[in-house]
């Protein structure tokens, strides 16, 4: 079940995710890049620019075209979006819950270091204190999705995508 912008109320404050109609609303709310930051802490990888900060890799996709916000089991949401430059499998998520706590982010990506890989892959985060099977089975189903999918431009780069599928464990 997706929230429309008629149903989200008023502006969109991080600590009430159902006032957020989409990941660029969320990441506009006071205190989401804090929020982010903390969360992902000085981890490092190269999805969509090469060596930088997690927190950074997924605003550069929430500031792109985004998806209404998913309503997920137990007042979770999951927000998605794709970097401006380009749609074409890459994409982050992030799961938060009522009280807008971040519980886990997950990132769509051809791997760029020098390059960018022919293969899709997709790599979650979530806290080593705070792993749950539901907002991982969240984050793996947008990320094998067939919205995610029908953005690629070659449809063979998912091929084999379960095993390119990553959980990243974070202190």
């Amino acid at each position: 079940m997706s929230v429309s912008a008629a149903t989200a109320t008023g502006p969109c404050r991080m600590i009430d995710p159902s006032t957020c109609s989409d990941a660029k609303q969320l990441v506009r709310a006071n205190g989401f890049v804090q929020a982010l930051s903390h969360f992902s802490g000085d981890a490092k990888a190269s999805y969509f620019s090469t060596n930088r900060t997690l927190s950074s890799q997924a605003l550069s996709a929430f500031g792109g075209t985004a998806e209404p916000v998913l309503v997920l089991a137990d007042k979770r949401y999951l927000f998605s979006a794709c970097p401006s430059r380009d749609c074409a499998g890459s994409a982050a998520a992030i799961v938060l819950n009522e009280f807008g706590q971040i519980e886990g982010v997950a990132f769509s990506s051809f791997h760029c270091e020098t390059g960018c890989e022919d293969f899709r892959h997709l790599d979650i985060y979530m806290r080593k204190d705070g792993q749950d099977d539901a907002v991982l089975a969240a984050l793996k189903a947008w990320g094998t999705s067939d919205g995610l999918r029908k953005t690629l431009s070659r449809p063979e780069a998912d091929d084999g995508i379960a095993s390119r599928m990553d959980v990243h464990l974070l202190p």
